[in-house]
């Protein structure tokens, strides 16, 4: 949201960031992070329902009481009943604009991709629930003054319940300087691959992707796997403990926890070639890696999988590398090719994906199109 705040924020535009607080919402209680976009300082979480309305009150009284103008983008929230109270106070009561980020289609979530089966009724009723409930609110889509979504797929998605529909890539910012640490995330004397991010199984396909590392392995290439995010107990041990260990590569698996910013980009600018290998799911096909403009902003090669709208902007062995998705056999050769021919690639792509983060992610960009969707509404 930082960079759709610095899209949109100018000499007559600020923009508040907060979410779901049961801290005072005041002029004082904000700190200017970005020039003319605040974030609020004490920032104490509520979840509770009531919680919840007197935030969105607060929010409107403090909105109402700092600028002539308002407009409200919503993040899609866990607390599901924080996007119903705003629509039914901010838009029903109040007669605001309020517009919704439209991400994801929620009812196809990776925490549930396993069948129904009477032999897990706990997991069974639970997937049930999390559908209805999700399915029930995307009729609530209607009602906002626009979204704001991230894929071409998610995009069409959205105007089945609203037509006041735009399509917004993850932005970044390019000319951000990067800070690094003196920590140490790769090894030496191998071929360096990073990943970051949620480490999901079945999400991000790590399940296939340790297979045709395993093939690598065979085949006598030296590698490391270096990792870094959020990394569920249950999944290390699937995927540790259990696949990298049947294929022998535990040793070339690195994992380094869930970094800060700092470090993070420290990890990212160590590695030789960074990976987004995600497999063919409704989620992935609706969604669109955050990862990608950050990859790209590092200046590392990247292999992604033609998923979503990841072709519309990586350019085989021009600005990165991109296979078909859920094809081993590809993902083989096209590893084998990066490592083979590093050095004779390796400055092009680095300049290329460079232009294309300033040409398709460039929060500065986008000042024009958003300024102009949430301010002139085109209301359904």
């Amino acid at each position: 949201m930082l960079y759709y705040a610095q899209a949109i924020a100018s000499i007559d535009t600020p923009v508040y960031l907060l979410t779901c607080s049961s801290s005072p919402i005041e002029k004082n209680a904000f700190t200017e992070v970005y020039p003319n976009i605040f974030i609020l300082k004490d920032n104490t979480i509520t979840n509770s329902f009531f919680g919840t309305y007197k935030f969105i009150k607060n929010l409107y009284k403090f909105s109402k009481s700092t600028v002539k103008e308002q407009a409200y983008i919503f993040y899609p929230s866990p607390l599901v009943y924080l996007e119903i109270i705003a629509l039914f106070y901010l838009k029903f009561l109040k007669k605001c604009n309020v517009f919704y980020e439209l991400n994801e289609v929620r009812k196809y979530t990776s925490t549930f991709h396993d069948s129904i089966s009477i032999k897990r009724p706990k997991y069974s009723v639970k997937k049930i629930i999390y559908k209805t409930v999700f399915s029930t609110l995307e009729y609530c889509l209607r009602f906002y003054d626009g979204l704001i979504c991230i894929s071409t797929a998610i995009e069409a998605y959205g105007k089945r319940y609203n037509s006041s529909t735009i399509r917004v890539p993850i932005l970044t910012n390019p000319n951000f300087k990067q800070e690094f640490s003196n920590s140490v995330y790769s090894r030496d004397n191998t071929f360096n691959i990073g990943f970051s991010g949620s480490i999901h199984p079945i999400k991000e396909n790590l399940s296939n992707f340790f297979k045709v590392l395993g093939e690598l392995h065979k085949n006598n290439y030296a590698f490391t796997l270096n990792l870094c995010g959020y990394f569920q107990k249950e999944h290390q041990n699937v995927l540790i403990e259990k696949i990298a260990t049947d294929l022998n590569i535990k040793t070339n698996i690195k994992y380094y926890g869930n970094l800060n910013a700092k470090e993070l980009s420290t990890f990212l600018d160590q590695q030789d070639l960074l990976v987004i290998p995600r497999g063919y799911t409704l989620q992935n096909n609706y969604g669109f890696s955050t990862k990608l403009s950050d990859y790209l902003d590092h200046g590392k090669p990247i292999l992604v999988t033609d998923v979503s709208d990841n072709k519309l902007f990586i350019k085989d062995g021009v600005n990165g590398f991109i296979v078909p998705t859920d094809n081993n056999t590809k993902m083989y050769e096209k590893l084998e090719y990066i490592i083979t021919h590093y050095d004779d690639f390796l400055d092009t792509i680095q300049k290329n994906a460079n232009k294309t983060s300033r040409k398709s992610f460039y929060y500065k960009n986008f000042n024009e199109l958003l300024s102009n969707f949430i301010f002139q509404p085109k209301h359904t």
